[in-house]
């Protein structure tokens, strides 16, 4: 999923004084009545001054002369390649709002032993909740050739409302908030029959926003590498490193650890793989819990085609273990969720 308003980067060799929107409307006065907005686009990028940020784009996806409109994304061989190709091409849109990670809403997902601020003031909880995520990133940097670094900044939250609460205003049980800030490098490393396209490093802050005795937050350092494999098949390895924090000496202190077994709970790292079809997406993730008494995690999510939007897919999310919300880390948790997926991983 992407969103995008009009490009930037127009220009043709008769305007290239102007502005691109001064372009455009002079375009508009001059075509035919029956051209297409696309030709009137082209018309005015396909002349436009190479810049750095162009021609990294163009280096990339292997197209020296290509406009950013017309780069053959669908042509690139792997699934991360073409991900990369669409937000190197956004990085000429006026708003770059990138999708990160998959967003999704889950209308119906079951679970079971859930907690929440409700429950830790003795209330019940309805096991049946509405779940969704909202995951962007934005480019800080211009794309970059391989090697060289792209800073960008992304922030993912995911919901659990008790939607079907309604004798008490139905209220969010849960909200997690997670923003990012990384360095990423692109790369083509062969490595066991796989090809490394992303190395990435960065800070993330993990929180729930509550107070007291329901807040939750950890800060950490990660790096992560992703890789395809042909047309269809990718792969990502996640580790991070916890920054520490004092102990808290009474627990309605602000300050201190709010959570000081949670590298117990949720690892060091997680893997996860997915396969890319013709209809059928899947993908596993699995977050084992190497340390003495360490806990695990694993999490299946299977997509198809609505039919009714190209982006939309029918998506079916299954989780088992701990750590699927920040309130319940410390409590295994089985969810079965149904509902429509807007973006994949890529």
């Amino acid at each position: 999923m992407t969103w995008f308003a009009e490009p930037v980067f127009a220009q043709s060799a008769s305007m290239a004084a102007v502005s691109p929107e001064q372009c455009l409307l002079e375009a508009l006065r001059r075509v035919a009545p029956d051209a297409s907005v696309a030709s009137v686009r082209a018309s005015c990028a396909a002349d436009a001054p190479p810049t750095p940020a162009r021609e990294a784009v163009a280096k990339h996806l292997g197209s020296s002369n290509a406009s950013p409109g017309s780069l053959p994304i669908a042509s690139l061989e792997g699934p991360i390649q073409r991900r990369l190709g669409e937000e190197s091409r956004l990085w000429f849109e006026r708003v770059a709002f990138i999708a990160h990670r998959p967003n999704y809403a889950l209308p119906f997902a079951q679970g079971g032993n859930l907690t929440g601020a409700d429950a830790l003031s003795g209330q019940a909880l309805r096991q049946a909740e509405f779940k969704f995520q909202v995951s962007f990133k934005v480019p800080l940097t211009a794309p970059a050739g391989p090697g060289e670094p792209e800073l960008l900044f992304a922030y993912t939250g995911q919901a659990w409302w008790q939607a079907y609460q309604a004798k008490r205003s139905s209220p969010f049980r849960e909200y997690n908030h997670d923003p990012e800030v990384f360095v990423r490098f692109r790369s083509e490393i062969p490595v066991l029959g796989w090809t490394e396209r992303l190395s990435s490093f960065g800070f993330e802050h993990i929180s729930n926003g509550r107070a007291e005795s329901g807040s939750r937050s950890w800060n950490r350092l990660f790096a992560q590498f992703e890789f395809d494999r042909g047309s269809d098949w990718w792969l990502s390895l996640r580790a991070w490193w916890r920054i520490p924090e004092r102990a808290k000496t009474d627990p309605a202190q602000v300050g201190g650890d709010d959570n000081p077994e949670i590298t117990r709970y949720l690892g060091n790292g997680e893997l996860r793989f997915g396969h890319i079809g013709e209809k059928w997406n899947w993908d596993a993730m699995l977050r084992p819990g190497l340390r003495s008494g360490g806990k695990n995690a694993v999490e299946f999510n299977l997509s198809y085609p609505t039919g009714f939007n190209q982006r939309a897919r029918w998506y079916l999310q299954y989780f088992n273990g701990y750590g699927e919300s920040l309130i319940d880390y410390n409590r295994r948790i089985h969810r079965l969720g149904i509902g429509l997926m807007l973006n994949d991983w890529y």
